[in-house]
C-alpha cells in the first residue's frame, strides 16, 4: 500500500511555488503501481489541505495487517517552529500558524507506530537546513534533524537530505516540469532495476537507498540523503524487471575452458540461494545446461549441484552392522571465527593455461602444475617453465599431478581418459594407463612402486608402475574425483561427486573399510601424515577431519565458498584448504585460521583450484584459474 502527498501550491506568500513535486508523485506512482515491478496499491493526494491529508494518512495506517508493506511519500516544503518540531507544509499553511494548519510530524509518527504492519517505509523528498548554491531553489527554510522525529518499530526512513542539508529540485527556471535529485534517481533505481545491486533479482530498501545516496552525492555533493531503520530482516520494495544473467557468469557458462565453466557453478548456487523465483528459475536452467555439458568434471558437478538445490536428503547413514563402517556420530561444534593473519607472497608466476592443481617437487625446487589445453607443466621457482607434458584428446584439461616419493616422476591425469608417468628429469613420457572417462586424480604409493588413479567412470585403479599393469579397481557410488594413498601404503582414500562420500579402502583386496558423508560433493581427500586421521574438502563449504577408525567427524571448519582441495602439512598440525576465492591455513587440532592466502590483484570471478605445502612445511603454494601460481612463506609456527 502506498500514500503518496505532493505539495507545491501555496497559499502562503512567503512559501516559494515549487515545480518538481506533481512530477515527483506521478513518475513514482507509476513506478509503484506497475506490476511488473512493484505492484503497490497507490493513493495519489495532490495540493490537498492539512486536515484532508491528516484524515487520509489516519485512514492509510489504520486497520492494516502485520505482513502489509506501507509506503508514505512526501514531497513539498518541511518546516519548524521556534521549537525546532517538523511541520510537513500543506497548499494551506500559514508559517505564522505551523499547530494549526501544518501537518505535525510528531503525528504522522504516532500514525505509524501504532499500525501493525511490521514493515514501514517513510520516504521524504524535503530539507530541513542549509545553504544552497545560487542558482537552485531549495524545498526548505531552516535547520531539522527530521530523523529523530520519526522513530518506532518497523519503521524505515528514507530522506532527502541530511538535518544541516537543503534538497534540491535542479537547475531549472520557476514554472519548468523537473523531478527532484533525489525522486528522479529514487525512480529510476526501480524502473530499470540498476538498483538492485547485489543482482538477485530483488531491489531492497538498503540498495535503494545506497543506489539512491551515491547518485545523488554524484550529482550534487552538497546534498546527502539519509537512511534510518528498525525493522528486522530485509524489506523487498520491488523486482528487478530487467534482470539477466551477470556477464561474468555467463562468459565463464560460454568459456570453450571447462575450469572456467566449473567456476561458474559457485556463483550459480548463490544466485539460486538468494535469489526470486524469476532468478532461480534462470539459475536452474544455467545449471541443468551445464549438467549436460561435454567435460564429465563440470557435468558431475553441475549434477551434484542440481541435487543440493532440490533440497534433498543430505546424510546417508551407514549401517552400523556392517562390519568396518562407523555408526552416526553426533555433529560437532564448528570451529570457532578467528581473525586469521594475512600472507604476503613471495612469488607470482604466470603458466601458460588456467591451473587446475599443484604440487612441490619433494626436493621442494620444482611446481608440478596440471592446466587446461592438455597440458601440465614443471616450473623452477624462478618461473621458468622447465617442460611442458602434453596429454591428447581436443581440448581436454589435465585435472591432476604427482611426484613419485624419489622425485624422479611425475603423473598426471587427464581429460583424455588417461594417466602418464613422465620422466621428471627429461619430460618424457613412460608410461599411460586408460580409464573409460577422465582421470580426474593421482597418487604414487609410499614405495613408488604402484599408481592410484581416480576417474569419472566411478573407478579407482591402483596400476603397477614398472609394467602398467592394473593391480586393484574398486567402484563407488558415483564419479571418483580425487584419490590419496596412506602413509603406510595399506590404505586407498577417495572422493565421490554424486554420493557425497568419501571412502577409504584396502589397498589389497579393494574391500571398503570407511565412509564418511558430506552434504555435497566432496571434492578432495587427505590422509594425516601418521595416517590416522583424513581431511575431506567438500563443496558444502567445508573442510573436515575424520578419525579413520571409528570415523568419527573430529574438526569442522568452513569457508564462505565452496572447498576444491585439502592438504595435511607435513607434520599434521596444520591444514591447508582452498576455496573459490581464496586459501586458508587452519590449526587442525583446534580449527583456529591462521592464516588467509588472499589474492587481492584478481577479481571474484577467479577460482583457487589448489594448495600444497612443501616437504619441509615453510612455504605453501596456490594455483588459480588466471593462469598463475603463487608462493607463501609461512612464518614458525
Amino acid at each position: 500500500m502506498a500514500l503518496l502527498v505532493a505539495t507545491y501550491e501555496y497559499q502562503d506568500p512567503g512559501l516559494r511555488q515549487l515545480t518538481a513535486p506533481a512530477q515527483d508523485a506521478e513518475a513514482l506512482a507509476d513506478v509503484l503501481r506497475d506490476p511488473a515491478i512493484a505492484g503497490f496499491e497507490v493513493t495519489t493526494l495532490v495540493n490537498e489541505p492539512h486536515h484532508r491529508v491528516g484524515e487520509a494518512i489516519g485512514d492509510f495506517y489504520r486497520d492494516r495487517r502485520r505482513n502489509d508493506l506501507t509506503l508514505l511519500y512526501f514531497t513539498g516544503h518541511g518546516l519548524k517552529d521556534d521549537h525546532g518540531r517538523l511541520y510537513l507544509a500543506m497548499t494551506n499553511t500559514r508559517r505564522d500558524s505551523l499547530l494549526f494548519t501544518g501537518l505535525a510530524a510528531e503525528l504522522v509518527n504516532q500514525a505509524m507506530d501504532g499500525c501493525m504492519s511490521g514493515q514501514k517505509v517513510l520516504v521524504l523528498d524535503c530539507c530541513y537546513a542549509g545553504a544552497f548554491p545560487m542558482g537552485r531553489m531549495a524545498k526548505a527554510d531552516s535547520a531539522m534533524h527530521t530523523l529523530e522525529r520519526f522513530q518506532g518499530r518497523g519503521i524505515t526512513v528514507l530522506t532527502a537530505s541530511d538535518a544541516t542539508q537543503y534538497s534540491f529540485e535542479g537547475d531549472q527556471a520557476l514554472g519548468r516540469s523537473a523531478t527532484s535529485v533525489f525522486t528522479r534517481h529514487l525512480v529510476a533505481g526501480l524502473r530499470d532495476g540498476s538498483a538492485d545491486q547485489n543482482c538477485d533479482g530483488d531491489i531492497t530498501l538498503d540498495e535503494l537507498y545506497g543506489y539512491v545516496h551515491d547518485r545523488v552525492v554524484r550529482e550534487m555533493p552538497q546534498q546527502r540523503p539519509k537512511m534510518q531503520t528498525n525493522i528486522e530482516g530485509r524489506t523487498v520494495i520491488a523486482r528487478n524487471v530487467n534482470w539477466r544473467l551477470p556477464d561474468h557468469l555467463r562468459h565463464s557458462i560460454d568459456s570453450p575452458i571447462a575450469a572456467i565453466r566449473l567456476s561458474a557453478l559457485e556463483g550459480l548456487a548463490h544466485l539460486y540461494r538468494s535469489g526470486n523465483d524469476s532468478v532461480r528459475s534462470v539459475v536452474h536452467e544455467k545449471i541443468s545446461q551445464l549438467a549436460d555439458d561435454d567435460s564429465k568434471s563440470v557435468s558431475a558437478a553441475a549434477a551434484a549441484y542440481l541435487e543440493s538445490l532440490r533440497g534433498e536428503a543430505s546424510v546417508q547413514p551407514v549401517p552400523t552392522e556392517s562390519p568396518g563402517r562407523a555408526p552416526a556420530t553426533p555433529e560437532p561444534t564448528p570451529a570457532p571465527a578467528q581473525a586469521a593473519t594475512r600472507l604476503a607472497q613471495l612469488a607470482s608466476i604466470e603458466i601458460p593455461e588456467p591451473g587446475n592443481a599443484v604440487t612441490f617437487s619433494p626436493d621442494g625446487d620444482h611446481l608440478a602444475v596440471a592446466c587446461d589445453m592438455k597440458i601440465a607443466v614443471i616450473v623452477e621457482l624462478t618461473g621458468a617453465v622447465r617442460h611442458r607434458l602434453k596429454h591428447g584428446g581436443l581440448i581436454a584439461s589435465v585435472w591432476s599431478v604427482g611426484y613419485s616419493p624419489d622425485g624422479r616422476r611425475l603423473a598426471t591425469g587427464s581429460g583424455d581418459k588417461s594417466a602418464r608417468i613422465w620422466d621428471a628429469a627429461t619430460g618424457v613420457e613412460v608410461l599411460k594407463v586408460r580409464h573409460q572417462d577422465t582421470v580426474a586424480s593421482v597418487a604414487f604409493s609410499p614405495d613408488g612402486r604402484r599408481l592410484a588413479t581416480a576417474s569419472a567412470d566411478r573407478t579407482a585403479r591402483v596400476w603397477d608402475v614398472a609394467s602398467g599393469a592394473e593391480l586393484l579397481r574398486v567402484t563407488g557410488g558415483s564419479q571418483m574425483n580425487c584419490v590419496a594413498f596412506s602413509p603406510d601404503g595399506r590404505h586407498l582414500a577417495t572422493a565421490g561427486c554424486l554420493d557425497k562420500t568419501a571412502r577409504i579402502w584396502d589397498a589389497d583386496t579393494g574391500t571398503e573399510v570407511l565412509k564418511v558423508v558430506h552434504e555435497a560433493y566432496v571434492a578432495s581427500v587427505a590422509f594425516s601424515p601418521d595416517g590416522r586421521r583424513l581431511a575431506t574438502a567438500s563443496w558444502d563449504r567445508t573442510a573436515r577431519i575424520w578419525d579413520v577408525t571409528s570415523g568419527a567427524e573430529l574438526l569442522r571448519v568452513t569457508s564462505g565458498s565452496w572447498m576444491k582441495c585439502v592438504a595435511f602439512s607435513p607434520d599434521g598440525r596444520h591444514l591447508a584448504t582452498a576455496s573459490l576465492r581464496t586459501a586458508e591455513i587452519w590449526d587442525a587440532t583446534s580449527g583456529s585460521e591462521l592464516f588467509a592466502l588472499n589474492h587481492p590483484e584478481e577479481d571474484q570471478r577467479v577460482g583457487t583450484t589448489g594448495v600444497a605445502f612443501s616437504a619441509d612445511g615453510r612455504r605453501v603454494v596456490t594455483v588459480r584459474t588466471s593462469a598463475r601460481i603463487h608462493l607463501w612463506q609461512l612464518p614458525e609456527i
